[in-house]
């Protein structure tokens, strides 16, 4: 039965942090990653000695296994595979019992606000891909695995002083945050500017330069650290051997290293390829920026070219 306690936590709302449960993949492999479809946030519970409580669900995404199955926001997830929840640190209960391969079982006990409990067992679904914007001239196309942020709209609040009009869309790889994974630190993201910028390799590395520091300085801000500037660092050559091609229009690609600080306080030097075009326009230029630890010829480089590849200029 939902305790007083928990009623008044959930009016009260201490949040531990909000962990997406539901991410976003197209086609399964055998051992691909699944979803059951839930947003949920921890909530804090002096009754414990540090603090975690049940899980409130925040979101239930449409047609998902938990849409499917009832669940609804405002639900509190009490047991997960038989184990409570109150206790344990949901980052724990993500990675070990609701992640896990497409078509495994999720046992949640689910606790509502007239007092009753439910045990529902659900399937796990791949996740959809992430597809950009309806409005959007152009198109590409994500796997679900990978996390993302909103659009962000130039100028970026890391970078007030940007000297372009547009948006960045950013995707993270599903292990980015995992210092001893090969996916460390390794994302993409596109601009979609106003206008022709036809960047030239010394015009990249000072927008890099300038792009990183300020992720450094909020970086630095957010996790107590106090970066040194100067150490950031930029180098690109042009690929002049081939010819490029993005959204299937001509590009100017660019081959280099930047050097930028990690949320770890550390300094880390990843490989970068960019891809230049003006998708046949002078109205608007679009820009494919991949990033990773991994050496060119790392697998996670054909990750990072195949989700490239998915770029069209044109609907």
């Amino acid at each position: 039965m939902l305790t007083q306690s928990v009623r008044r936590l959930f009016a009260g709302l201490v949040v531990s942090y909000i962990l997406m449960v539901f991410l976003i993949s197209g086609q399964a492999a055998a051992d691909e990653r699944g979803s059951i479809g839930l947003y949920l946030f921890q909530l804090y519970d002096d009754q414990q000695a540090n603090h975690r409580g049940p899980l409130a669900v925040m979101h239930v995404v449409d047609d998902s296994p938990a849409a499917k199955a009832g669940i609804n926001c405002s639900d509190f997830v009490v047991e997960v595979n038989g184990v409570a929840v109150p206790g344990r640190d949901i980052s724990d209960i993500i990675n070990k019992d609701i992640h896990g391969p497409v078509g495994g079982t999720v046992r949640l006990t689910v606790a509502r606000f007239d007092g009753s409990r439910s045990e529902i067992t659900l399937v796990r679904a791949p996740y959809p891909a992430h597809l950009n914007q309806a409005s959007d001239p152009f198109v590409y196309r994500v796997p679900g695995t990978w996390t993302t942020d909103p659009r962000y709209v130039f100028p970026l609040p890391w970078w007030a002083k940007i000297p372009y009009q547009g948006f960045e869309d950013v995707f993270f790889a599903p292990n980015f945050d995992q210092t001893d994974s090969p996916e460390y630190h390794s994302y993409l993201f596109f601009w979609w500017l106003e206008g022709a910028h036809m960047l030239n390799a010394e015009q990249l590395q000072a927008d890099m330069v300038a792009y990183f520091r300020g992720i450094a300085e909020q970086r630095g801000g957010t996790y107590k650290f106090t970066p040194d500037l100067s150490k950031v660092s930029a180098t690109y050559r042009e690929d002049s051997g081939t010819s490029p091609r993005l959204g299937g229009a001509p590009a100017r690609g660019f081959n280099g290293t930047v050097t930028i600080w990690d949320t770890h306080g550390k300094l880390i030097n990843l490989n970068s390829e960019v891809l230049i075009s003006q998708c046949g326009t002078p109205d608007h230029t679009a820009f494919f920026f991949g990033m990773s630890l991994e050496p060119p010829d790392g697998e996670m480089w054909k990750q990072l070219d195949a989700i490239r590849d998915t770029f069209h200029c044109a609907r």
